[in-house]
């Protein structure tokens, strides 16, 4: 079978496939009291800016199939063989209270009383932090998997439900930024599809990780004093080095909150002058949705594991034989034929056979 380069097919057909895995594959649902929604948002920039937009047909009726083949003629228009997709992020404000504070996202929050679904909540949220009404001119695709957001050693804290956006207008709504986010940035999904044709092993010189301690994620409340005890079981235990997707940014496609500049804290470690640091839940999301996007049959990308990939380390001079066996496992079994759409998740199983959550 000839092997393919994931960089040189047209972006719009990823974002057709998307679409058609987003009807035909159901997302694994997490029942759970505490929920969020995020925003998964994608505009085609034309090639040549002086090309004729595609207009896009609503269909007549509002079936399922009826939206995807509509979405197939809109992205089939020639101006979009050369156009490049790209994914809105943005970097979170830096707030003590907020453990999430200054990483890298999507716009999105809570679930409120008032919202009717998941959806409705990635809608208003999206509204009220960057300014976008995606209910004019963005065509909703469908939902993602749920996401748990674990603490580590404390189980489920959050559930996330990402939904997907397609812009189908010409021009994007100017940003208004709200206190919440410090800056808001249109990344060329390029990049990201640099990492199926380029994978990066554990602590080489292409690995980006954030670290985190160990000790301190379990004993949050010792974080600060530090006892005896606390400081030898930190020593013991080391840090756990979660993988980054470094995704580069150009000024003309990133926007900043004026009140936010030259009070980063936090935020630095997120993000440079010129690079956004993907990784934990984001980056999770993210690798679910390259995996519903590819064109293609995962055989034809030999090297492709996950733009997630590889997974977290430990610190590598303490527990060099873990890391070893785990990354072993990970080469020769977490192939794309383990994950959507060729293969049911394990949450799905856990789900089906054990009702773990």
């Amino acid at each position: 079978m000839v092997t393919a380069v994931a960089s040189d097919i047209p972006h719009a057909d990823y974002i057709a496939q998307l679409s058609r895995h987003l009807a035909s594959v159901p997302a694994t649902h997490i029942g759970i009291c505490r929920r969020s929604a995020v925003a998964l948002v994608i505009r085609l920039v034309l090639a040549n800016q002086g090309q004729r937009y595609p207009e896009f047909v609503p269909p007549h009726d509002s079936t399922r199939a009826a939206e995807v083949q509509a979405l197939d003629r809109f992205l089939n228009a020639k101006e979009f063989r050369k156009a490049r997709a790209q994914l809105l992020f943005i970097q979170r404000a830096h707030h003590d209270q907020d453990p999430w504070s200054g990483n890298i996202g999507f716009p999105g929050g809570k679930h409120e009383a008032g919202d009717g679904s998941d959806q409705s909540t990635a809608e208003r949220e999206t509204r009220e932090e960057v300014g976008l009404d995606l209910s004019a001119g963005f065509v909703h695709l469908g939902q993602l998997d749920d996401s748990p957001a674990y603490m580590l050693c404390r189980g489920i804290k959050i559930v996330v439900s990402p939904h997907v956006y397609l812009q189908t207008s010409a021009d994007t709504p100017a940003f208004t930024l709200t206190d919440e986010v410090a800056s808001a940035h249109w990344i060329d999904f390029g990049h990201i599809l640099d990492r199926i044709d380029r994978p990066v092993q554990p602590f080489s010189a292409r690995y980006q990780s954030i670290e985190v301690d160990i000790a301190a994620r379990i004993f949050r409340a010792q974080a600060q004093t530090k006892p005896w005890w606390f400081r030898a079981l930190g020593a013991s235990l080391g840090t756990l080095h979660y993988t980054v997707l470094p995704l580069p940014y150009a000024t003309e496609y990133s926007y900043h909150n004026q009140q936010m500049l030259g009070r980063r804290g936090a935020c630095a470690r997120f993000a440079s002058d010129t690079e956004l640091y993907l990784w934990g839940l984001s980056l999770g999301m993210v690798a679910g949705l390259v995996d519903l996007s590819l064109p293609l049959a995962p055989a034809r990308l030999p090297i492709y594991r996950s733009v997630s990939s590889p997974w977290p380390q430990l610190g590598s001079w303490m527990w060099a034989d873990i890391n070893a066996v785990a990354n072993a496992i990970h080469n020769s079994c977490w192939t794309p034929y383990l994950r959507k759409p060729w293969q049911r998740t394990t949450n799905d199983f856990l789900l089906t056979h054990f009702q773990v959550y």
